[in-house]
C-alpha cells in the first residue's frame, strides 16, 4: 500500500484519536474468538480503525440463516469458513494488516493456541459457557487483557446493551452462567463486557419438514451491531490504555 493510501484511510479515526493512537493500534495485536454476528462486527470496527495484526479463531461456516446479521454472510460467501471469510475481507480493508486464521474450536485441547502468539488483547465473542471460562480464566492467568460479550440472541432493544465488570451484570443467563464457572476456577481477576439488561424472549423452534424441529434462537442485526461495536469500543480502550 503506498503511504498516501495509508493517510488516507485512517485520517478519520486519527481526527479523533489522534496520530500516536493509530500508531499505537496498528502496533496492536488482537486475538478474536467468535466470528459470528458479535465478533463480526468488533473485528470489522478493529480493522477500520488501523488494527495492524489479527489472529483469528472460529470453526464454523457461513450458512444462510446467518446473512440476518452477520457482516461476513452474503450469497457469495455461503459455505466458506469464517475464519477465511474474515481474513480476506480485512486485507480488503487494510492490506497492509497481518492475519491468521484458525480453524478451530475452543476447548480445553486449543486454548492454548489463542493465548500464544503475545497478543496484546483477547477479544471473546464465543457462544459457550466453558470456551468463554478457558479463554477470560487462561488470559487472566498468562497476564493478557480481555473483553467479552454475553448473550445477544433473543434482545429486541439497542437502548438496554451496557457495558461492566462480568461480575456486576445483571439479566443475563450467559453471564450468570460464566460467573458461576469463573468462581469455580477461582478466578480473582477483572473482564470488561458487553451485556443486555433485557429480559430474554422465549426460544422458539422451527420445523425443518415432518415431525422434526430445531431450536432456533432469534437475533437481530442490530442488537448483535450494538454488541459487537460496544465490545470494539472497549477492546480499543484496552489498548490504548495498555500502550501509554
Amino acid at each position: 500500500m503506498n503511504k498516501s493510501f495509508d493517510r488516507e484511510i485512517f485520517s478519520r479515526g486519527a481526527l479523533l484519536y489522534g496520530s500516536n493512537a493509530l500508531e499505537r493500534l496498528s502496533a496492536a495485536k488482537v486475538s478474536v474468538c467468535g466470528l459470528g454476528a458479535v465478533g463480526g462486527y468488533a473485528v470489522e470496527a478493529l480493522a477500520r480503525m488501523g488494527v495492524g495484526a489479527f489472529r483469528l479463531f472460529d470453526f464454523d461456516i457461513v450458512e444462510g440463516s446467518n446473512i440476518n446479521r452477520q457482516l461476513c454472510a452474503l450469497a457469495s460467501t455461503c459455505g466458506r469458513k469464517k475464519v477465511d471469510v474474515w481474513r480476506e475481507r480485512i486485507l480488503d480493508i487494510n492490506p497492509d494488516a497481518h492475519v491468521e486464521a484458525f480453524d478451530i474450536f475452543v476447548d480445553s485441547n486449543t486454548v492454548s493456541e489463542v493465548l500464544s502468539g503475545s497478543p496484546d488483547l483477547i477479544v471473546d465473542a464465543v457462544d459457550t459457557v466453558q470456551s468463554k471460562a478457558l479463554i477470560i480464566g487462561g488470559a487472566w492467568e498468562s497476564g493478557i487483557s480481555v473483553v467479552s460479550s454475553m448473550g445477544a440472541a433473543r434482545r429486541l432493544d439497542p437502548l438496554k446493551v451496557g457495558v461492566s465488570n462480568i461480575f456486576n451484570t445483571s439479566d443475563c443467563p450467559l453471564a450468570a452462567a460464566l460467573r458461576k464457572e469463573l468462581r469455580r476456577r477461582k478466578f480473582q481477576g477483572k473482564c470488561m463486557c458487553v451485556y443486555s439488561k433485557e429480559k430474554v424472549l422465549p426460544e422458539t423452534h422451527l420445523n425443518i419438514g415432518g415431525e422434526n424441529t430445531k431450536k432456533i434462537l432469534g437475533s437481530s442485526p442490530i442488537v448483535t451491531g450494538v454488541f459487537g461495536l460496544n465490545l470494539a469500543n472497549l477492546a480499543l480502550r484496552e489498548i490504548l490504555e495498555k500502550s501509554r
